[in-house]
């Protein structure tokens, strides 16, 4: 392997069978490409990068049916109460989420999302998921749980974990939840 290869200089593409350097050279390119779109989406939304995950939080809590309450960003976000108030102001004022009294507990507010949000990030975003969708579509299974395996193996690389006994072994070829709910069930 020549010294430009494995400095990530260049990638021979035209080689059949990619080096580990290469599969790690392609993920910084993935995550350099992916930080540029996320950059460009926040600006067109006119949103920091906080705000952006907050409503991407509340878009999914929304599609599983539960309203959300201000701890629940300050937990998910690991940011103080003092500024997930002014977090919710913004996502309010900008049309983005609604305060309403929330149905499991009258004296709390809820926070859900509005028509427009949604609309918003479907709309600037759904071309581009419609692409990582169709290029994940182009796998085999077996390529597939290749990815998987490889992709959860990443995962665990970088996670950072003080708990004593620890134990990394999941099974690395199939998604996290569904390893999540197969390890509650006892398998």
């Amino acid at each position: 392997m020549s010294n430009f290869r494995a400095s990530g200089y260049w990638y021979d593409e035209d080689s059949s069978v990619p080096q580990a350097v290469d599969l790690l050279n392609l993920m910084r390119r993935y995550r350099e490409a992916e930080r540029s779109m996320r950059a460009q989406t926040r600006g067109s939304m006119g949103m920091n990068e906080t705000d952006m995950s907050a409503l991407r939080f509340l878009l999914a809590a929304h599609r599983k049916g539960k309203i959300l309450r201000q701890r629940d960003f300050a937990e998910e976000l690991c940011i103080s109460n003092a500024s997930v108030s002014a977090l919710i102001d913004r996502l309010c004022r900008d049309g983005y989420a609604d305060r309403v009294v929330h149905p499991a507990d009258r004296r709390s507010v809820g926070i859900v999302p509005t028509e427009y949000s949604d609309t918003e990030v479907r709309g600037t975003l759904h071309k581009m998921h419609e692409r990582m969708i169709e290029a994940a579509g182009t796998l085999s299974e077996s390529e597939r749980l290749a990815t998987a395996k490889f992709l959860n193996a990443m995962i665990r690389s970088v996670q950072i974990t003080d708990e004593p006994g620890h134990s990394a072994l999941r099974d690395s070829t199939m998604p996290q939840s569904t390893a999540s709910s197969r390890q509650g069930h006892g398998t």
